[in-house]
């Protein structure tokens, strides 16, 4: 928004906040005329308030503050009457102070519809130039007020600053290689079972132990498969094609990714805990099941 709008849109709030300040020294000035004339003539605070038709608290407030004119009373006088003249001076002043709350209010009613409605500034920008929040202005410029014949600026089309996207990394195919990959590894994942880290006690048959190493071999082949995925993921790899590759459904190879640490595991999923077996496939692995220290 350019300066000059801007410089409209402060002054107009600054004159209509100053309106609606009840410790506004023009305001107050004015009011104050004839109550500090009344002191001056002795006249008690007291008769003061009630021939002004205001409480005792208030006059106290507004006589704190200098009278902004001067004004003839007469002196007090027993059993003497509060002059008409200066209750009628006091309405003429607190006349002039609603109509400055009036003109205030629809200056900056007319500023905020021509900046709003017309422009298409935001309230939150608005309110950011004034420092008051976009709803206290949304409030104001709602108020049920006529501003016809008000004189406003022509604000500006407010345009809104599109974040610029980086352009999306291009996905990559699949090459011959790593399709074979895939489908040989999860062939053999399909054979991974639960029971690779039961004990087989001190003498395992061979069926067991050929059963054991079977079922080891399927569940690395599993490991395997799950780093894979997530490496072709991240460099940008489809889902779909990696199901394609995988034969699997939609949305499987994303589920293996997942349960095997590529993101935040949903509560509806067990994450997967890898096989602790460092260097395998080797020669001493069937029997590092079957000692007194297995898993």
């Amino acid at each position: 928004m350019p300066p000059a709008q801007v410089k409209a849109l402060t002054e107009a709030f600054t004159g209509f906040r100053a309106a609606l300040d009840p410790n506004d020294a023009w305001a107050n000035g004015r009011l104050a005329v004839v109550i500090r004339a009344a002191d001056a003539a002795g006249w008690s605070r007291r008769t003061t308030a009630s021939a002004l038709g205001i409480s005792r608290e208030r006059l106290q407030r507004i006589a704190r503050f200098p009278a902004a004119a001067r004004h003839k009373m007469p002196r007090h006088e027993l059993g003497s009457v509060f002059p008409a003249a200066s209750v009628a001076a006091f309405r003429k002043h607190e006349d002039e102070v609603s109509l400055r709350r009036t003109r205030t209010e629809k200056a900056l009613v007319a500023i905020l519809r021509a900046a709003h409605h017309d422009a298409g500034w935001p309230y939150n920008i608005l309110g950011a130039l004034v420092e008051v929040s976009g709803e206290r202005l949304r409030q104001i410029a709602e108020t049920p007020v006529d501003v016809t014949g008000e004189q406003a600026p022509t604000f500006d089309t407010f345009t809104r600053l599109v974040k610029e996207r980086p352009a999306p990394r291009e996905g990559r195919k699949l090459d011959e290689a790593e399709v074979e990959r895939l489908r040989r590894l999860a062939d053999r994942a399909r054979t991974a079972t639960k029971s690779v880290g039961k004990r087989l006690g001190s003498n395992p048959s061979p069926e067991q132990v050929r059963a054991l190493e079977s079922a080891l071999q399927g569940r690395l082949a599993s490991e395997e498969l799950s780093a894979l995925l997530i490496g072709l993921k991240e460099d940008n790899v489809s889902w779909p094609d990696l199901d394609s590759a995988c034969g699997y459904k939609p949305g499987g190879a994303r589920a293996r990714a997942i349960r095997h640490g590529y993101a935040q595991t949903p509560p509806s999923m067990s994450r997967y805990t890898p096989t602790q077996l460092p260097g395998w496939p080797q020669p001493a692995a069937v029997s590092q099941l079957t000692d007194s220290h297995s898993v």
